[in-house]
């Protein structure tokens, strides 16, 4: 069911169909749950001159709509770092020489290091806006430290909260099931994961399972595992989503992310919502939904301190003590339910 009644609002960003990557999954769930009336133009989507035709398609249909339909009175951009803010940019400024209200919505874990590279030009982009909306506290505070024009206001990234009766068939299994979902990089952290259970494969052989579902340098991910002998360890099931996305993580134990760089990752949020304890490291806004209760953090490339966790969650050694992060996970999931966010945005929409 739809939560709300945003029919003057004209959205920008990534185009989601197909849903690939944490800012399509949300700019979806706007869509089928949050908004009446998605107006929504995709600025983005391909790439190479692919892309640049998208970019100047949009910000001609930008101005199309912003002269027509006078109805319009807010224009919500969602951007991130690099390429997409300088391409968000242009939104930002032809949006306000059109008389509407502007919100930059920025998602993405590189910001700090992105504003480093041209403080001066970026403050002043951001300046333009109306409203920022950020994705956690410790975002918020980033960025009043740089800019104190606009309004900053926090808003999660939603989730769709699982059924009891899809959690009602999660399966048990004599393993320890570990899952990562992401793009297979360096950055993501998943060949510091690959090397700790090849370091350690005698301790995981007949334990453990890690099921991988992702995107990227497929070819270089499936080598490596190859190259490592863990094909008993590693299940690749590449690109996942649906119904597939759904029995991965009914039938998981914990999740795993150990990043170098991240915002709110949409996925650590699903997997809490689906009761799996989160693995993740200390960086971005992860640490204010990943505690002690529901989780354990590492420090980024810390493959050792990786490998004594994983080690000491193998079956036998503590799965009460693992249950019992798997029910936080899945109660702080509740915060960020679909109506929590309508009700988020529904007050910076009337604020502005």
């Amino acid at each position: 069911m739809k939560q709300g009644v945003f029919v003057n609002i004209l959205s920008i960003g990534c185009n989601y169909k197909p849903v690939r990557g944490g800012v399509a999954q949300v700019l979806d769930i706007y869509d089928k749950y949050i908004f009446k009336d998605f107006r929504f133009i995709a600025n983005s989507g391909g790439g190479g001159f692919r892309n640049l035709r998208i970019l100047l398609v949009s910000i001609c249909r930008l101005i199309k709509q912003l002269l027509s339909k006078r109805e319009i009175k807010i224009v919500h951009i969602h951007t991130a770092s690099y390429n997409s803010f300088y391409r968000s940019a242009i939104f930002v400024s032809l949006s306000k020489l059109l008389g509407r209200k502007v919100i930059l919505h920025i998602h993405g874990g590189g910001f700090k290091d992105f504003y480093k590279t041209n403080p001066r030009l970026i403050r002043k982009i951001l300046e333009i806006a109306d409203c920022l909306i950020v994705l956690s506290g410790s975002w918020k505070n980033f960025f009043e430290s740089i800019t104190k024009k606009p309004l900053i206001r926090v808003v999660p990234n939603p989730v769709i909260l699982p059924s009891n009766e899809d959690l009602g068939r999660r399966e048990h299994s004599p393993l320890l099931r570990l899952l990562f979902l992401g793009i297979l990089d360096q950055q993501k952290g998943i060949y510091d994961l690959l090397q700790v259970l090849a370091d350690h494969k005698e301790e995981f052989e007949g334990r453990a399972l890690l099921n991988v579902g992702g995107n990227g340098d497929v070819a270089t991910f499936e080598n490596t595992v190859k190259k490592m002998g863990l094909e008993q360890l590693v299940a690749f099931h590449g690109w996942v989503s649906g119904d597939k996305k759904k029995e991965l993580l009914l039938n998981s134990d914990v999740f795993i992310l150990p990043s170098y760089a991240e915002g709110l990752p949409m996925a650590i949020l699903e997997a809490m919502a689906y009761g799996l304890a989160i693995v993740s490291t200390t960086v971005g806004a992860i640490p204010e939904v990943v505690n002690e209760d529901n989780g354990f953090l590492i420090t980024p490339g810390d493959r050792q301190m990786l490998a004594d966790l994983l080690v000491s969650l193998v079956p036998g050694i503590s799965q009460n003590f693992l249950l019992e992060k798997q029910r936080a996970a899945k109660e702080i999931a509740q915060g960020y339910s679909v109506e929590n966010v309508a009700r988020c945005l529904n007050r910076i929409y009337y604020e502005i």
